[in-house]
């Protein structure tokens, strides 16, 4: 097969996520989030607060002791922000997005290689590894 054929492959792949379920629910989660003024003020405190944290950090390197506690005051105010439904979907939304393209590229990466282990078919698989 030449190159032509597989770029010709790929550009259909392309074609076929972009017109799925999966990736119309990312869009529509992404014009939602934009359209929602509460939650993105809510991504912009949450950004204000981590930009606050890694600045004060600036210069130097921080304790493992004060990289915890930094990690975990940012996982906490991640958390509350993505309690907000239009945020949450558009995290689970983009998420299931991603975890297909990163099955697509396994896939194809076992396919080259020849090993892989998939039968071709989802219904007899416990994920895409």
């Amino acid at each position: 097969m030449d190159r032509e054929r597989i770029f010709e492959k790929a550009k259909e792949l392309g074609e076929l996520i972009a017109h799925s379920q999966v990736k119309a629910r990312a869009d529509e989660a992404n014009r939602a989030l934009s359209a929602d003024e509460t939650a993105v003020d809510l991504i912009s405190s949450y950004n204000d607060k981590r930009e606050e944290k890694m600045a004060a950090l600036e210069g130097r390197q921080p304790s493992a002791e004060e990289a915890r506690e930094i990690n975990e005051y940012l996982q906490q105010e991640f958390n509350k922000i993505a309690e907000n439904p239009v945020i949450r979907e558009y995290i689970e939304a983009n998420q299931t997005l991603d975890q297909v393209l990163s099955q697509m590229d396994q896939i194809i990466r076992n396919a080259i290689s020849g090993s892989g282990g998939c039968s071709g078919s989802c219904a007899s698989c416990s994920g895409c590894h």
